[in-house]
């Protein structure tokens, strides 16, 4: 069975990192893990839009 591997670069990795922290760590109710997970989509939603407006991320 193969393991599903992400590698992240350092930059997306603080990306991630800032967006927990402008939502102050994420919810109380979450585990640590699922609010990663949150910022993780959330880093990944907002680089598509810049991309689809033409912001260099």
């Amino acid at each position: 069975m193969a393991a599903n591997v992400i590698i992240k670069t350092d930059e997306r990795r603080e990306q991630e990192a800032a967006m927990l922290r402008h939502f102050g760590g994420g919810s109380p109710r979450n585990s640590e893990r699922e609010n990663r997970e949150y910022a993780e989509e959330i880093n990944a939603r907002m680089n598509e839009v810049k991309r689809e407006v033409g912001i260099r991320i």
